[in-house]
């Protein structure tokens, strides 16, 4: 149904999504005392101030748009796929394999595009499984996502820990080629313009191609057509596991240049918030992913300055989530009454 909604009507209810959120977070900031317009001004003015600030934006901003892209696939295809993170996790794998001793000395520069192209197999691969058992066994692609996060999450524990462990710390040795940075003084480096191509590529898949054409098509039209649902839903999946298993290896050839627990972060959970609050258009997408790597990236320095935890980001998140979830529900109920009556 949201779909079908007029521009206007979801430019509304993402606004007001928006909003309703700011609003409720001025009030869990009061709550503890503190200033709600130095808060956001910490959280979404500050972070663009300075080319070093706007690299941090950067380093945010690139894996929440490509897991943002990479989900927005299966939505169309009326899936969902919660497994983001696991999908990174096996793409940072992935380029880690590729560019950590001895591999990525005796490849050297090699080892970027090569690690980079395992990181997208890895992830697809990961997705893949969701897609198979949803396609073969009709089990909830919800439900296996979110078990296979946990055990990537266990995995690249074991990994960082025992195999790939490099000093006292649980992390990898550094990979040997990095991408090349955009400007000097600042993180922003060339996962950003792969980023921004990816999402013109995304517009042409799904705006000017038969395979996007049918994504995006009802389930009921599909069945008469006689066009197999079953293999759209299972490459959508595969897409949308490359997408974020791309993410993970420019998180590693691009920021922390190390395996390590915990380097996806919140991207899977934060790159659905992505799909959802840019309404799944490519412009909107990348104007979501802007909004929330500011929110990230100001995070710190909101918290250094006003002494709001950084967790509260995500109370945010959640807060966007629930009232767009809301408003795609009156609206529903407000066109159910309209065909009633």
């Amino acid at each position: 149904h949201y779909q079908q909604l007029g521009w206007a009507r979801k430019a509304l209810i993402l606004l007001l999504s928006v909003a309703g959120a700011m609003l409720v977070g001025s009030l869990l900031i009061l709550a503890v005392n503190a200033d709600p317009l130095e808060a956001y001004y910490y959280m979404l003015i500050r972070p663009l101030t300075s080319l070093t600030s706007i690299g941090e934006v950067a380093m945010y901003f690139t894996p929440l748009l490509l897991v943002g892209l990479g989900v927005s696939f299966t939505f169309h295809a009326k899936l969902s796929n919660l497994g983001g993170e696991g999908q990174m996790l096996m793409g940072a794998l992935g380029m880690t394999l590729m560019g950590v001793p001895p591999i990525g000395d005796k490849l050297g520069v090699w080892s970027l595009p090569t690690g980079i192209l395992l990181g997208i197999v890895l992830g697809a691969a990961w997705s893949a499984a969701a897609g198979f058992f949803r396609v073969k066994f009709h089990a909830s692609e919800i439900v296996v996502t979110l078990m296979l996060n946990y055990t990537a999450e266990q995995f690249i524990s074991y990994m960082v820990f025992y195999p790939l462990r490099s000093g006292a710390e649980p992390q990898s040795a550094k990979i040997a080629a990095a991408l090349p940075k955009l400007y000097q003084g600042s993180r922003i480096n060339l996962g950003v313009v792969i980023a921004l191509a990816l999402t013109v590529v995304y517009a042409v898949v799904i705006r000017r191609t038969r395979f996007g054409y049918h994504l995006r098509g009802s389930q009921r039209a599909a069945e008469y057509s006689g066009v197999n649902k079953n293999r759209y839903y299972f490459l959508a999946m595969l897409i949308s596991g490359a997408f974020c298993g791309l993410a993970g290896a420019v998180q590693i050839s691009g920021n922390t240049r190390r395996l390590m627990e915990g380097v996806a972060g919140d991207f899977g959970f934060s790159g659905i918030v992505v799909a959802m609050l840019g309404s799944l258009h490519p412009v909107g997408i990348v104007i979501a992913a802007l909004f929330m790597a500011l929110i990230s990236a100001g995070s710190v320095t909101m918290q250094v300055k006003t002494g709001i935890p950084v967790s509260f980001t995500s109370v945010l998140e959640a807060l966007i989530v629930l009232f767009i979830l809301l408003g795609m529900a009156v609206s529903a109920a407000q066109s159910k009454r309209k065909k009633v009556g």
